[in-house]
C-alpha cells in the first residue's frame, strides 16, 4: 500500500523557516534540505509505520544529515506531517506533548 503525504500549515512554515536559515548560511544548503525533506515523504509514502511512536498518534522519522525530524500521525491512508523539528528542541514542544 501506498500512502499519501500532506505537510500541514506549520510543518510547511518550518521547513520554510529552516530553508531559509541554511540558505543563508550558504547557497545551496538550503536547496539540499529541501532533498532530504522530500526524500522523507518518499520514506513515509512506503512505509510510515517503521518509526517510533513518540506519543501516539505521533512518530517521527530523522532526516538523513540535518539534525531534524518530521512528526507525523496516520489517518488512513495519509500521512500528515505536523511539524520539522530540531533535535534540541525541548521534547515539550514537539506534537502531542
Amino acid at each position: 500500500m501506498t500512502f499519501q503525504t500532506k505537510l500541514e500549515v506549520p510543518a510547511v512554515r518550518e521547513i520554510k523557516n529552516v530553508y531559509e536559515w541554511y540558505e543563508a548560511r550558504r547557497t545551496g544548503l538550503g536547496a539540499e534540505f529541501l532533498r532530504a525533506i522530500t526524500a522523507a515523504t518518499q520514506t513515509l509514502q512506503r512505509n510510515p509505520l517503521q518509526f517510533q511512536v513518540t506519543k501516539a498518534p505521533f512518530r517521527w522519522l530523522k532526516l538523513r544529515k540535518y539534525p531534524y525530524g518530521l512528526h507525523y500521525y496516520i489517518e488512513g491512508d495519509t500521512v500528515l506531517v505536523v511539524a520539522c523539528r530540531h533535535f534540541r528542541q525541548s521534547p515539550e514542544r514537539w506534537p502531542g506533548a
